[in-house]
């Protein structure tokens, strides 16, 4: 086995240095960058806690010092630069969006995604676009009234510009609702009323329901229906290929009942569109 008791010293010296105090449990890891093999940890582990002990005993002058004489056999891995890839503008204006569910204040996850958008839009001078996707949510999942201004001043404190006014997609349900009843009328979209298994079963097998084939004006008498029905007796869906390999994209639901109050308007509203409904219109009104 490799004699490492100069680069133990060396990294001990410098963690102390950097710590106030050494850690041995930072000092093995960095051992494997000069040749130690994992089967030898038991052999080596010993030699730095003693190694440490001793370093520890150091005032800090003497760390110093002693590190000085040590100091090039610490490997120091040197991070590249990592730098924004570039995109295909081809010719159009560019705009971004931070679409934060307001269900909680921020937190490094998310908040590490808003900034990639910003970032970009900074890089190109693009738009950005603050939504609060306050859609009805779950019951599992939803919007606290606390959160929206959480989320404001997260972005502040981060340095995120963005145009104002904020733009609330529970404030928009009157476009959504235009939207449903032209693919209505269209026949592009029809109000479902069947019950899950069935429509589980019908999806496994390909089979359109019967509520897809109704009469259009049929279609929106259920439609104006589903404004005083109760939650869970209708949805709307969209007419796709019943045929379509992923299972989940064969007929999927555009707008559902939720008889929830919502944080910002209440229960002024009971249709909701879902995710996929609201980002499509989103899309085609604001940019």
């Amino acid at each position: 086995m490799k004699d490492l008791a100069r680069e133990i010293k060396a990294y001990a010296l410098k963690n102390a240095i950097d710590f106030g105090k050494a850690d041995a449990g930072r000092i093995l890891p960095k051992l494997f960058q000069h040749g130690l093999k994992k089967d030898e940890i038991k052999i080596v582990l010993p030699i730095v806690q003693k190694i440490v002990k001793e370093i520890n005993s150091l005032s800090i002058s003497d760390k110093k010092g002693e590190f000085e004489k040590f100091k090039n056999f610490v490997h120091e891995k040197i991070e590249e630069e990592k730098k924004l890839s570039e995109l295909d503008k081809s010719g159009r204006e560019m705009v971004f969006r931070l679409a934060p569910f307001p269900s909680g204040a921020m937190h490094l996850g998310n908040a590490k995604t808003y900034l990639l958008n910003a970032l970009y839009a900074e890089k190109y001078g693009a738009r950005v676009l603050l939504v609060m996707d306050d859609t009805i949510g779950s019951e599992e999942k939803q919007a606290v009234p606390e959160a929206y201004q959480l989320i404001e001043d997260a972005f502040e404190w981060l340095n995120v510009k963005y145009e104002k006014p904020v733009v609330y997609k529970s404030d928009r349900l009157d476009i959504y609702y235009s939207y449903g009843e032209k693919l209505i009328e269209k026949d592009k979209a029809y109000v479902c009323t069947c019950k899950q298994e069935k429509l589980r079963k019908n999806r496994e097998e390909g089979k359109e329901c019967e509520c897809r084939n109704l009469k259009r004006d049929e279609q929106k008498k259920r439609w104006k229906a589903m404004f005083k029905g109760k939650e869970g007796s209708a949805v709307v869906r969209i007419k796709t290929s019943m045929q379509d390999k992923n299972p989940a994209f064969r007929d999927r639901v555009l707008f559902k009942i939720s008889e929830r109050a919502h944080p910002r308007v209440g229960k002024k509203y009971r249709v909701w569109p879902t995710l996929e409904m609201s980002w499509l219109l989103m899309i085609i009104c604001l940019v």
